[in-house]
């Protein structure tokens, strides 16, 4: 299947010869720095809502790379507001994981420590549950409607904005986007949707300093097994002290896996960052671990494992600037412990193409469209951002929980002070933690989109005013910041970042 999808993205992305000129759009247009899942769901929903779209994206060609990719509800809410047959479509060539059971377990007793309930808040609000899709799969279902205003190989290296001109073809103000092969494509507004490390995030920034460390390295694979409780379990996390395993299923035999290690970025050695070493590695460090964890890297492929250090940047108030913005990971880089990375983006294209088309894709008013996006995501992407990081921390500081073998004669088991902590810990994740967290993972668009109020539970209306007072609290603030962009030079070239 995944041969046949490459091959299908390969007919379906080519390099125009020339970037479209600008002199002869009609419609308001945009350029899209990034072809990646943030990029693409970005130029689905706005070339529905009729502008003329350029996406161009750095990589020469669409590959698997990073696996499948978890689209949790409240992702899939947001498809389906942007394009129910799209919705449809990945509904179709997806493999449910929320309606399983999912959870944490001791990874070497194997026990269930907490399990978390995705079925329940996806369905009150009529969602569907949690689904995992190949990476090129969805990228296919999104290039079928995309590929055409896509350009690979040419990457967005910088912009120039431009004042409004009676006189010129567009009086409203423009955008120059400088791209790497010394060309210049004019267009309305960018948005940067160029991942960690992006360009146009310097444009808000230019003395921004390069990600930081997250405190964690990662091995990732795929393995080709069925484990014995395929059908009532989708998603499990075996933890250990500084260490967590997570495995998922995501179809036809496969189960996708993550080693999550506290290792510093240059700490693995070189020949256990791929293949045959990266597994004999793991092996060593999961000694003593559940037997479940060692069949999934039996049965890995050495050519289907792959190491890297995880990096992150903290929360950023300004994603919007006259006509630029960001998106996705280039706005809000997540961690992948709550499988939230592409959902953000998502539901970042939903706003933006809601945003703009409350002024009617007016480009004299796209500015005003593109603050008011900025205002409604930035308080749920930081909130969840944190989340994201918090959960990495509490699970690094798991241990193995204490536990009663036999009353009589008395003997227990893991009596460290941090083992009692985490197992005193372990009914406050089942009955508050998780529940809350999902509550608010899956409330989208939320009360920003002036969702009712009545039927909703205590915790709800809760996390819905603190919501809206955030946002409205960050309203405030970026008027009172706006002077800095006229403070700024309209021509920025983001400084060179160490690899």
């Amino acid at each position: 299947m995944l041969s046949a999808a490459g091959a299908a993205l390969a007919m379906l992305v080519a390099t125009p010869a020339l970037v479209p000129s600008a002199t002869t759009a009609v419609r308001p247009s945009v350029c899209i720095a990034g072809g990646g899942i943030g990029g693409l769901f970005t130029a689905v929903t706005l070339r529905r809502q009729g502008f003329d779209v350029a996406v161009f994206e750095r990589t020469s060609e669409y590959r698997p790379f990073g696996g499948p990719i978890q689209i949790a509800s409240n992702g899939l809410d947001a498809v389906g507001r942007i394009d129910p047959v799209l919705l449809k479509d990945i509904l179709a060539a997806a493999t449910c994981i929320g309606d399983r059971k999912n959870g944490l377990k001791d990874g070497k007793s194997n026990e269930w420590f907490a399990t978390f309930d995705l079925k329940s808040p996806a369905e009150k609000r009529g969602q569907h549950p949690s689904v995992v899709i190949d990476r090129p799969v969805l990228q296919e279902l999104l290039l079928k409607r995309v590929a055409d205003c896509v350009t690979t190989g040419v990457e967005v290296v910088g912009c120039e904005q431009h004042e409004g001109d009676e006189g010129s073809s567009r009086p409203h103000g423009s955008v120059t986007t400088l791209l790497s092969d010394g060309r210049r494509h004019e267009s309305d507004f960018l948005i940067g949707s160029d991942g960690t490390k992006s360009k146009i995030r310097s444009v808000f920034d230019p003395d921004e300093g390069p990600p930081s460390w997250s405190g964690y390295t990662c091995f990732a694979a795929i393995a080709y097994c069925v484990p014995h409780d395929i059908a009532e379990v989708g998603y499990k996390v075996f933890l250990g002290r500084r260490k967590y395993f997570v495995s998922v299923d995501v179809g036809g035999g496969r189960i996708q896996w993550y080693a999550f290690l506290n290792i510093p970025p240059g700490g693995v050695p070189e020949t256990a960052r791929k293949g045959e070493g990266a597994l004999d590695f793991l092996r060593t460090e999961f000694e003593g671990w559940s037997e479940e964890v060692f069949q999934l890297i039996d049965e890995t492929p050495f050519a289907e494992v792959e190491q890297r250090d995880l990096y992150d940047q903290p929360p950023q108030l300004t994603w919007a600037m006259n006509r630029v913005c960001l998106l996705g990971d280039a706005a809000h880089p997540m961690m992948p412990n709550l499988g939230q990375g592409g959902c953000m983006a998502i539901e970042d294209a939903y706003v933006l193409g809601r945003e703009l088309g409350r002024v009617d894709n007016q480009p004299s008013a796209i500015p005003l469209a593109l603050k008011r996006y900025n205002q409604n995501r930035v308080v749920r992407a930081a909130a969840v951002q944190g989340m994201s990081r918090a959960s990495s921390a509490i699970l690094f500081q798991y241990n193995h929980p204490f536990k009663l073998v036999s009353a009589w004669p008395p003997r227990v088991q893991n009596i460290k002070p941090k083992s009692i902590l985490t197992r005193m810990g372990q009914g406050f994740l089942q009955a508050a933690a998780f529940p809350l967290q999902f509550e608010f993972l899956f409330d989208f668009p939320g009360p920003l989109a002036e969702t009712r109020v009545e039927g909703l539970s205590l915790a709800e209306k809760v996390l819905m005013g603190v919501e809206v007072a955030a946002s409205q609290g960050i309203g405030r603030a970026l008027e009172r910041v706006t002077y800095l962009d006229r403070l700024r030079p309209s021509s920025v070239e983001p400084p060179s970042r160490p690899a």
